[in-house]
């Protein structure tokens, strides 16, 4: 007569799920005959998310080491489980469940429903070509699928796709490459780029039947939602599944520059993880020196708003963040510190970047981005200013150790004077961009030292603190001394 939490349950267990930052984190999961769901506590059974299996459109094992993919509408699931076998468990019970749920009719139960020809009486329910024409005067049939242009160098996949402009299908030729996916028109047999968006800009591709079957799609972009029609139902899963890996690739680049600050406090993350949705392709030029690569890989197009530049058309300028070209709207001569510049060659001069740029580094200006150990470490030994502030930022990391340990609230008055940057405590090399600006201002060692002063002397006069202090090993004397003490000791 008790009742059963886990009625009904196909496959319950511990998974590990890859998040945006690229950093995995484990959750239970359960697998109902209807949901796939995703607990954060296993006693308070917090459900966070919950995806329906009639929305699940794919399902694949990723790597040997239990890594398996689950890909929803719009929504893909990276996730880990502890081993290969436990993975494949987990796939099979997500394809039994599906298939219950799901099942897929045979081609033969299928019925076609056609016009009469010559009739207008008992007229059937218009089927999905009739739905088209009223779409659309042109038949799908008649649609002209070939192209004998040369594709793009740096093309993966370039076909015919129409795209509904003014709800009327007009074919145009899409490249997509690692970066961009370009819209050409044709015109006296030549391909004229009629625009471009970058990779950076996309945020979804979805299958999109209420178009007509199984052939449309649409591409969904900051600027716009591309609504386009493929050859036939094939043609378009290549092309999501195609635009969903590009896009997942220069996520992963993103993730990768994110890893050079080490772990990251929530509110770091938050911040990034909203930022990478915007302008993530930059991130990869914060540590960086950026090489320019010329007007023609951009295919002379804004990397802002792809307007067309060139000295024909518009001047373009160039941005010195990330080495992109930009026109005179997106790119106003606005001036500021190149972090990677910085980092590498402690140069201080402003340079001109685009607004993007600009906006970017705003809104990440106080995120302890920058691990110099791993980025430059040899800054510390050619720039005398960087070798006080490492020396001042390993003595702060031990002063905090003690008043951690302190339950007299001296931490709580030393959060207060570090201004939000609690990061300072924890790991002496990472540095926001703000840091470094102030550094180069010679405003950061000032404050280093007033919050060396201040928790010191809470030690030197704390009873619980100064009792945590030690003797020489060496010479036994009555002294007490502490690791912090840079000048008298040694450890």
């Amino acid at each position: 007569g008790l009742s059963n939490p886990f009625r009904g349950l196909l496959k319950l267990g511990s998974l590990e799920r890859r998040g945006a930052m690229g950093i995995w984190k484990e959750f239970s999961c359960e697998l109902s005959p209807l949901e796939f769901r995703l607990f954060l506590d296993h006693e308070d059974r917090i459900c966070v998310e919950s995806y329906s299996l009639l929305r699940c459109e794919s399902l694949a094992l990723t790597h040997s080491d239990g890594r398996f993919e689950l890909v929803f509408l719009g929504k893909k699931l990276y996730l880990r489980a502890p081993s290969q076998d436990e993975a494949e468990d987990w796939l099979d019970r997500i394809r039994e469940a599906l298939h219950k749920c799901r099942p897929q009719l045979e081609e033969e139960e299928w019925e076609t429903l056609e016009y009469p020809e010559d009739s207008n009486e008992g007229q059937p329910v218009p089927s999905v070509s009739a739905t088209l024409l009223q779409y659309n005067d042109t038949p799908v049939n008649s649609f002209d699928w070939t192209s004998t242009h040369e594709p793009e160098l740096d093309a993966i996949k370039e076909s015919v796709l129409y795209m509904d402009v003014d709800k009327t299908w007009v074919p145009f030729i899409f490249s997509l490459s690692l970066e961009t996916l370009k819209c050409f028109k044709v015109k006296n047999r030549d391909k004229i780029l009629s625009n471009s968006y970058g990779i950076e800009t996309i945020q979804d591709i979805l299958p999109d039947t209420s178009l007509g079957g199984p052939a449309f799609f649409k591409v969904i972009t900051s600027k716009a939602v591309l609504k386009l029609q493929a050859e036939n139902a094939e043609e378009a899963a290549s092309w999501r599944e195609l635009v969903r890996n590009v896009l997942a690739s220069y996520l992963e680049t993103a993730e990768e520059a994110l890893t050079l600050a080490g772990s990251l406090d929530g509110n770091s993350q938050v911040v990034l993880k909203n930022t990478v949705k915007e302008n993530g392709f930059l991130l990869q030029y914060l540590v960086a020196i950026p090489m320019e690569k010329g007007l023609d890989s951009q295919s002379f197009i804004c990397a802002g708003c792809s307007r067309q530049i060139g000295f024909s058309f518009v001047k373009p300028k160039l941005c010195a963040f990330s080495g992109l070209y930009y026109c005179d709207s997106c790119h106003q001569d606005d001036e500021t510190v190149i972090p990677s510049r910085l980092i590498h060659n402690w140069e201080l001069r402003k340079r001109g970047v685009c607004r993007q740029a600009l906006k970017f580094l705003t809104q990440i200006c106080n995120q302890p981005l920058i691990n110099l150990k791993l980025v430059n470490e040899s800054l510390y030994d050619h720039v005398e200013r960087m070798s006080r502030i490492c020396g001042s930022r390993e003595q702060l990391k031990l002063l905090g150790d003690y008043l951690i340990m302190c339950r007299s609230g001296a931490l709580k008055e030393l959060s207060k004077r570090l201004d939000h940057r609690n990061y300072l405590l924890e790991c002496p090399h990472k540095y926001s961009i703000t840091d470094l600006r102030q550094i180069a201002d010679g405003v950061f060692e000032t404050f280093l030292q007033s919050l060396i002063q201040f928790a010191s002397h809470h030690v030197y006069n704390c009873d619980l603190c100064t009792q945590r202090g030690f003797i020489c090993q060496i010479c036994n004397q009555s002294d007490i001394i502490f690791p912090f003490e840079f000048d008298t000791t040694t450890r």
